[in-house]
């Protein structure tokens, strides 16, 4: 009787998670910003307020619980939610059980399965160890009672250092002498020269890709013509392709000042850092005529080497796909500031499948003299 009775409970609490009082133990624990019954269509064209929607704007339920239900597409035509969002979630919800004085140093995480826009998603943060220099967590992203996401976040006190080196960053040309993604699609889609593939892709993310997306950030690809596929074909390289063609550098910034909060800085760094990366290993592929079945991300690691940054001033992502092989694809990434440091070092393996070819109609069967006596 005692086991049914507890059941029961279980259930009606998982039920009704939005309506539990917030019964507060006596352990003070950080805080999110909280924004709660927020009317959204308020607060669309502010960008501070939409990132703390996107990221922090959790609702603690219970001590290790934490409840999301502003959540965002990937993408237009289906209702899943968009990778770096639950990436950045699940970092707040982690970095809430946390002493403060710790930062994120490293997070390793998988995409068990699509997350749905239209469902909340409950994160449960379990507290693996608390030490003196180091913090470990495991948060489990669920939607019906279902994981659709894991990972692992490492955090660190911040000590003095002992050695110190770092490459150099790459040399390419400053944001302000590109121009924004935005305004390159709206002048090559009128543009009746714009080579047939490129035209494709900018349709597709047009239509594809929220309008949230641009409205919070600016992408500036350093080169263009490789970007949206807008180069001819080398001749010499007609059975492969080069080293470089496997690499991409894009400048990315908030439209607006977000604030001083590093949280919401490194939650939408770690937010951008899904953005980009499967694309640099499509794209060679797709200027030879690949059409993907199917690409999406199977885990995704960052190391944060410092949350010395801003999200609303320029950064550099420079993307590498090193191999692709059996269905996967293997990218890195390196996130730098301006002035030349590596904040951020990232990498994703991607599932990518091409489109099964359509299904051959079966030829009509004739009659023969046999099925005729039958």
């Amino acid at each position: 009787m005692l086991m049914r009775k507890t059941f029961a409970n279980v259930s009606r609490l998982m039920s009704t998670i939005s309506d539990i009082p917030r019964a507060m133990d006596n352990v003070q624990y950080p805080t999110l910003l909280n924004v709660t019954h927020i009317d959204n269509t308020s607060r669309a064209n502010d960008i501070r307020a939409g990132m703390v929607d996107t990221f922090l704007n959790l609702e603690r339920v219970d001590k290790n619980l934490y409840l999301a239900r502003h959540l965002l597409k990937g993408r237009n035509s289906i209702p899943v939610v968009y990778g770096g969002q639950v990436i950045g979630q699940a970092l707040s919800a982690a970095t809430a059980t946390v002493d403060q004085g710790f930062v994120p140093n490293s997070l390793h995480s998988y995409f068990v399965q699509s997350g749905n826009v239209e469902r909340p998603i409950l994160y449960q943060v379990d507290r693996i160890r608390d030490g003196r220099s180091f913090c470990t967590r495991l948060v489990k992203a669920l939607q019906d009672g279902e994981a659709i996401f894991t990972v692992q976040i490492s955090f660190h006190r911040p000590e003095p250092d002992s050695i110190i080196h770092q490459l150099p960053m790459p040399e390419v040309p400053a944001p302000d002498s590109l121009e924004d993604l935005s305004e390159t699609f709206d002048k090559l889609i009128n543009n009746p020269t714009t080579p047939p593939i490129a035209m494709a892709m900018i349709k597709f993310k047009q239509k594809e890709i929220p309008p949230a997306f641009f409205r919070m950030f600016s992408f500036r690809p350093v080169d263009i013509d490789a970007y949206l596929l807008l180069k001819k074909d080398d001749p010499n390289q007609s059975h492969s392709h080069s080293t470089d063609a496997y690499r991409s550098y894009v400048w990315i910034k908030a439209n607006e000042n977000i604030g001083d909060d590093p949280r919401l800085h490194v939650a939408a760094a770690a937010y951008i850092s899904d953005a980009t990366m499967i694309e640099t290993a499509l794209r060679p592929h797709s200027k030879k005529g690949f059409i993907p079945g199917m690409a999406l991300t199977l885990d995704h690691s960052i190391w944060m080497h410092t949350d010395n940054f801003r999200v609303d001033d320029w950064l550099l992502y420079e993307n590498h796909s090193t191999i692709a092989s059996g269905g996967r694809s293997l990218i890195e990434g390196k996130l730098w500031t301006k002035d030349g440091r590596l904040i951020f070092s990232t990498t994703q393996e991607a599932l990518i499948r091409a489109r099964k070819p359509a299904a051959a109609k079966p030829e009509p069967q004739t009659q023969t003299s046999n099925n005729n006596k039958n």
